[in-house]
């Protein structure tokens, strides 16, 4: 049997009586655990420390009314299926909650226990595959990383973030050195295996903060907040690459086993001292790494 926890924000006990009632009716495959809060605050609150499966929701509070209240509401739980239960009469507010984000809309006088059950196992269904074509789009499926269209767009995102509140960031440009060797020597699927284990480092051993991607073939970029200044930058770049230049068991042609000792040549720049925008950080980060790469150093930050 599947135990779903369901939060809900409803400041009318009677309401939430009613939906507590009609929960208890279900009789079926899935288990409901309904924990209610009258206010956004002791919702958000509870979100951090536990996230539910699904949300339930009103649209009127005494600090919120309307759909800026889900609109707040979603800001924090954004990884959760939200239902929207609401004895507003409005035309078309069904329509506008899912617009703006939610899964579905159920006014209270329809509510019935077959259809608030069976609205939530299929907003819930929905949620976790839209969750999954979003994944598809924007990660690589070699090595399970953002993809370049996610980097691109993230990278464009830290930089508008960083100019509204005046902060700084890393941004770090890997490329394999040896890596056309192993594909010519060993096989394109030796190279794919290469490819994963730099990869799963990268994820593993990733501060929580990075944001690492495959940008194409054999590079790879990490763009690193909380960096604020060349001192700390070339301290993660070392990092960095004393945990990926390391040597690497794989499989060639015939099931041999081979071990490639990696070189590899990192460019790191700081955003906005070496770039004003996305693109001149990055070019400029892919112009410090071939820099990096002529002169036989492992890596190089930018002066």
């Amino acid at each position: 049997m599947n135990r779903w926890l369901i939060y809900l924000l409803e400041d009318n006990d009677d309401d939430v009586y009613l939906i507590k009632s009609t929960l208890s009716k279900y009789n079926g495959r899935h288990q409901f655990r309904l924990k209610s809060f009258d206010n956004v605050e002791s919702l958000k609150q509870a979100t951090l420390q536990c996230s539910p499966d699904i949300l339930l929701m009103d649209l009127n509070l005494p600090e919120s009314t309307g759909l800026n209240t889900l609109i707040i509401v979603k800001h924090f739980v954004a990884c959760t299926p939200i239902i929207v239960l609401t004895g507003n009469s409005e035309d078309g507010i069904g329509e506008k909650t899912i617009q703006l984000g939610a899964q579905d809309y159920i006014p209270k006088h329809e509510l019935t226990t077959s259809l608030l059950t069976r609205t939530i196992v299929f907003s819930k269904e929905r949620f976790e595959l839209q969750r999954n074509l979003e994944n598809m789009v924007v990660m690589d499926k070699l090595t399970m990383l953002n993809n370049r269209g996610s980097f691109d767009s993230e990278l464009h995102r830290y930089v508008q973030d960083a100019i509204r509140y005046n902060t700084q960031f890393g941004l770090l440009f890997i490329d394999l050195d040896n890596f056309k060797l192993v594909n010519d020597e060993l096989g394109h699927q030796a190279g794919d295996q290469l490819l994963k284990s730099v990869a799963a480092k990268l994820k593993m051993f990733r501060r929580t903060s990075d944001f690492v991607a495959r940008y194409g073939g054999d590079e790879f970029v990490i763009i690193a907040p909380h960096v604020s200044n060349k001192e700390q930058l070339a301290k993660l770049t070392q990092h960095k690459y004393t945990l990926l230049a390391d040597n690497y068991c794989i499989e060639g042609v015939n099931n041999q086993i081979h071990e490639v000792n990696l070189e590899l040549s990192i460019g790191a720049v700081l955003f906005p001292e070496d770039g004003e925008d996305e693109t001149q950080l990055l070019n400029n980060a892919d112009a410090t790494m071939y820099q990096a790469k002529e002169t036989g150093k492992p890596y190089k930050v930018m002066n």
